[in-house]
């Protein structure tokens, strides 16, 4: 089965924001740092994290990558095995961080209307009601005209914010590890 991106994600060098498993990264936070430089509340939370380290160039180079290139899918819900142990695994982790939570949502409505259709809504979702300007899911106030984004964005706060600083540190340290032995 030959998969087809978006056409507003085919350019080579243009950061797709379509995902296989149905969460928006045109607001994620470590892509929106490594694009501005402005952290927000979630890549402060990666505090163990190098800096420089990171960058992201887009969704669907995520690890969930390879087996939808495998199966041939361009998303999770295109597959005979959805919800998969892998996909249900992400779903517990929504519930330490909220920009997961709407992943089931966003692949029945790339299903229902088309993947185009969910990206314009998710890119009026993530987009400051005054100034347009996009943000990322943990943003507290618009990097351009510096209105609140309290109401719209993520928070990550008490536990949730001491787990997350702990648990990606380590997720990192290990997937650095498990990329070094290969």
């Amino acid at each position: 089965m030959k998969m087809n991106l978006s056409t507003r994600d085919r350019g080579m060098n243009k950061f797709n924001s379509d995902t296989y498993c149905g969460s928006y990264c045109g607001a994620c936070s470590i892509a929106m740092y490594s694009n501005t430089g402005r952290a927000d509340e979630f890549v402060v939370c990666l505090g163990g994290v190098p800096k420089e380290e990171l960058s992201c160039g887009g969704c669907k180079a995520c690890d969930i990558r390879s087996c939808a290139r495998e199966k041939g899918i361009e998303h999770c819900i295109d597959c005979a095995d959805y919800p998969c142990k892998s996909f249900r695994t992400r779903q517990t982790v929504a519930k330490l961080l909220p920009h997961l939570h709407g992943a089931d949502a966003g692949l029945k409505s790339i299903k229902l209307d088309g993947v185009d259709h969910w990206l314009d809504v998710q890119k009026k979702r993530w987009s400051c009601p005054d100034c347009g300007t996009s943000f990322s899911w943990y943003a507290a106030e618009c990097s351009k005209c510096g209105s609140s984004l309290a109401s719209k964005a993520h928070k990550l706060s008490g536990w949730r914010k001491l787990l997350c600083r702990f648990m990606l540190t380590m997720a990192y340290r290990k997937g650095m590890t498990e990329n070094k032995i290969v």
